[in-house]
């Protein structure tokens, strides 16, 4: 006597264009997400269609579509367009946008940084350097420019002045009196240095010797970091230009997500496909499930 199937797996059979023979041969005792998942791997379109219909759970979406397998990702991910693509963006690691930022030419990454806020560039270039180093990077107008900021103020300068190394007061005061350190009372000299009126104080503070500049910044800055949003982009840049790429992508990590991701959307599709595709599964299963279904039967030729 022949095997027949029962009137649901019939029905089931029909749905998906298979011959009860085929049925039967192929497929047994085979449950029907297994059908489903064999019969999607075959091409057969009833199969796709009726899992995007009827399956809203994850794991069986993963399943079924192998979103386990990068590949299988970055061909949708492909086939997305690029305002699509854009809102799966977030869904991405920290690190693998940043990851996506090696596709970039040196000089396209110094460009972009450029636009950055200066708080995320300072936070890049600590990231790079230690502040002795950045401070020592500093140009003299960089230096005097600092000390002429509005932003800068006078009571944490004074404060820091009286607290120079031995070595840099004696520079300092002998630079600004032209005598023997030992002839003036350096606390003194600082007190009629903040008793100046405020445009002079800061002509005069701009002017100092840039080796005390640089002493005295570097105080300020490792007792408030923010001092250092103080300088231009340009100079953080120009710092960060002396690095060898991967150098220089390594620290961008501190840029905020939005940064990053506003960095890796300029990259040409086929690479930022490969960017997304390093995307958690299940946060890109329930993207799809978000009302991106349709994006499985458009890309993935399976």
């Amino acid at each position: 006597m022949a095997v027949v199937l029962d009137a649901n797996m019939k029905l089931f059979a029909e749905r998906m264009n298979i011959t009860s023979s085929r049925m039967i041969q192929d497929y047994g005792l085979k449950t029907v997400d297994e059908i489903i998942e064999a019969e999607a791997e075959r091409g057969n379109t009833r199969a796709v269609n009726y899992a995007r219909e009827m399956y809203n759970s994850p794991a069986k979406l993963c399943k079924i579509f192998k979103l386990t397998d990068v590949e299988n990702k970055f061909v949708i991910l492909h086939n997305m367009d690029d305002r699509t693509r854009q809102l799966m963006l977030p869904l991405l690691d920290q690190e693998d946008l940043v990851m996506g930022l090696y596709f970039f030419t040196q000089d396209k990454l110094l460009e972009m940084l450029k636009e950055v806020d200066i708080e995320e560039l300072v936070r890049v270039v600590m990231g790079a350097f230690p502040l002795q180093e950045i401070v020592m990077m500093f140009t003299e107008d960089d230096l005097a420019q600092f000390f002429q900021h509005d932003e800068l103020e006078k009571y944490d300068v004074i404060n820091q002045l009286k607290s120079l190394p031995p070595e840099v007061m004696v520079k300092f005061v002998e630079g600004v009196t032209g005598r023997p350190s030992e002839e003036t009372n350096p606390l003194e000299l600082i007190k009629s240095i903040e008793n100046l009126p405020t445009d002079k104080y800061r002509d005069f503070m701009s002017a100092i010797d840039p080796d005390v500049q640089r002493q005295l910044t570097f105080q300020l800055t490792k007792a408030n970091p923010d001092y250092l949003q103080l300088f231009e982009n340009d100079t953080y840049i120009n710092m960060l230009s002396t690095l060898m790429k991967p150098e220089m992508v390594k620290p961008m990590i501190n840029l905020n997500k939005e940064s990053l991701i506003t960095m890796v959307t300029e990259l040409p599709s086929d690479l930022l496909s490969i960017v997304g595709a390093q995307v958690d599964t299940v946060d890109f299963t329930y993207f799809l499930l978000d009302g991106h279904l349709d994006l499985l039967e458009q890309s993935l030729m399976i």
